[in-house]
């Protein structure tokens, strides 16, 4: 006895290797931009509890002769945070309503139906598109986290350096 995986009829030839080309170049993007994702939410994930314990310093900051310089050199490292959170949400954004039109056409695809209709390439094709442009956005993200730890972490030893007097 056989186990019938699909009632649905075979694909036609052709049309498989490029789905399947383009299904497993969109896995190969998830997995960078899922590390890119991580990575860059973890950098400013650590520069604000960086930040959260440096509250004081912060607070007090403007009663220093160079308080106003400190505070100054505070507003990049949130700007870069903030572009950060921003581009990492636009790209959630972005491939959720793409995964979302996809499986919807999928649920629409009448059962006698070939898999790998065309139609069915085709939103392939844009799902990857979609992949493809978070890999883009969470990248851009993965950069302005570095700049946002990077500064967080100048801003940390300026303040430590004003603390002691240097």
């Amino acid at each position: 006895m056989t186990t019938i995986l699909s009632r649905r009829t075979p694909p036609s030839p052709g049309d498989d290797g490029a789905a399947f080309g383009g299904v497993s170049a969109m896995f190969g993007m998830v997995r960078r931009s899922n590390h890119a994702t991580a990575l860059a939410g973890w950098i400013v994930a650590t520069g604000a509890m960086g930040l959260a314990v440096q509250a004081d310093t912060i607070r007090t900051a403007g009663e220093t002769p160079y308080g106003g310089a400190l505070l100054a050199a505070l507003a990049p490292v949130l700007v870069a945070g903030t572009v950060t959170v921003a581009l990492l949400v636009r790209a959630n954004r972005l491939t959720s309503f793409a995964q979302e039109r996809f499986y919807r056409f999928i649920a629409e695809i009448p059962g006698d139906a070939p898999e790998l209709c065309a139609p069915a390439v085709l939103q392939l094709q844009r799902l990857t598109a979609a992949v493809r442009h978070r890999e883009t956005l969470t990248q851009q993200a993965l950069t302005w986290a570095y700049v946002a730890g990077v500064g967080a972490l100048g801003w940390s030893a300026a303040a430590e350096a004003m603390a002691f007097g240097h």
